[in-house]
């Protein structure tokens, strides 16, 4: 049987509520900075929580050149110039003679989420006749994937998900799985969301989910620190270019990160609360584990889902505890969700940029705004400030609302020999 060809990251982007660009957004995270606001898209005055993670000071038409910008959703516009910037980042060049071998797939919750603000009013007020004929493709999640295979005149397999919270990583891995099958050569991969609209938000808000620390926004997103009141839902995207080693280093590619392990499955009955001893968690990052054939003492540093709400953190928490023992207390864990809030689908693909620049560059981004340690969440939390360290190996997870898990083991070439 051949040998599954070595699969690694050659690009990075970021559009996050802290930073624009991979360095923007890497230096955002290590000084600790918060992308968490009061909302300016819309009037949120009636909702009993009324901060985000908005992306400001994007500029569009600067990754967008061959369809009109007004015609595309923002969550559209936020994937396009993200995977835009890792193909730069990437220094793949696309031409006619290898576009069919690079494929596309993107994670999103919606492809258009502010549809029941622009054309759904626009319908009620002229039947049919006030939708524009090109709503269709952006209203549904592939539309996503499809504009970055047009903007970037790709025209291998492309392909969506929508697995919630566990999107980034889920896409990530289906990409990985192409290259694989060598149906690519390389593939952009990522996750975006744009769920700033009224009526998306306020089905979140319903949810009951949202922190509702209006008067200190940029201390609402307080993962694992006991005073945590809920999430901070914000909105973004993150991008990678995936190819096999081989190709990489045929082509004298920069590389950050070589894909180990990846798992997924789902847990319990209920399609908000998780179980708070972890099990299901732990059994997808012991699955992750095992595929990455990686000693559990190999892993330095673990990006955890960590988005604030009380039963997230404290089954998070549990679940490392169960998968690595008494070797838990000394993995640095921190959540960049503590700086960006919850992208939901764009979540996962801004974890796998940080842990990329991690990697790189030897830096743990700290989980701010911890005040006051939690009982329940009893590790090393890496709290309010960056800490250097080496790091060969680490652990991704994501937790999604209806109960996904998903767990992703990123390294070093070199990170298998110990």
């Amino acid at each position: 049987m051949a040998q599954k060809p070595r699969v690694v990251i050659t690009g990075l982007g970021a559009v996050a509520p802290n930073g624009i660009g991979k360095d923007a957004y890497w230096e955002g995270l290590l000084k600790g900075r918060s992308g968490i606001r009061h909302i300016t898209h819309f009037d949120a005055s009636q909702f009993p929580s009324r901060i985000a993670g908005e992306v400001s000071d994007f500029q569009p038409s600067a990754y967008i050149k061959r369809q009109p910008v007004k015609r595309m959703s923002r969550v559209s516009q936020f994937a396009v110039a993200a995977a835009k910037m890792a193909l730069d980042d990437s220094g793949l060049q696309v031409a006619s003679e290898n576009a069919r071998r690079v494929g596309v797939c993107f994670g999103a919750s919606a492809g258009k989420g502010e549809i029941f603000e622009s054309d759904h009013l626009a319908f009620l007020e002229r039947g049919v006749r006030g939708i524009h004929p090109l709503t269709v493709t952006q209203f549904v999640s592939h539309g996503v994937s499809s504009q970055v295979a047009v903007e970037l005149e790709l025209g291998g397999i492309c392909g969506s998900l929508a697995t919630g919270c566990t999107s980034g990583l889920d896409a990530l891995y289906w990409g990985h799985t192409q290259i694989c099958l060598g149906r690519a050569a390389a593939i952009v991969v990522g996750g975006a969301e744009a769920l700033l609209s009224p009526f998306a938000f306020g089905a979140v808000c319903a949810a009951g989910v949202l922190s509702q620390r209006n008067d200190a926004p940029e201390k609402a997103s307080r993962p694992f620190e006991l005073h945590r009141d809920g999430l901070v839902l914000s909105e973004g995207a993150g991008a990678v270019i995936l190819e096999t080693l081989e190709h990489a280093q045929q082509r004298d590619a920069d590389i950050y990160a070589e894909v180990l392990g990846y798992a997924n499955a789902r847990e319990g009955d209920d399609p908000v609360r998780c179980d708070l001893s972890g099990a299901d968690m732990a059994r997808v990052m012991e699955i992750a584990l095992y595929q990455a054939q990686l000693p559990k003492s190999h892993i330095d540093y673990i990006n955890a889902h960590g988005v604030g709400l009380r039963d997230y953190d404290m089954a998070e928490t549990m679940a490392i505890k169960t998968v690595f023992g008494r070797q838990a207390f000394h993995i640095p864990v921190s959540s960049i969700k503590s700086m960006i809030g919850q992208p939901f689908a764009a979540g996962g693909s801004l974890q796998v940029v940080a842990s990329s620049l991690t990697l790189r560059h030897g830096y743990i981004p700290p989980t701010i705004n911890y005040d006051t340690p939690d009982p329940s969440c009893d590790l090393d939390y890496v709290p309010n400030r960056t800490r250097a360290a080496r790091v060969r190996a680490l652990l991704i997870h994501a937790h999604g609302t209806g109960g996904t898990d998903s767990a992703l083991v990123l390294g070093t070439l070199d990170a298998r020999r110990g």
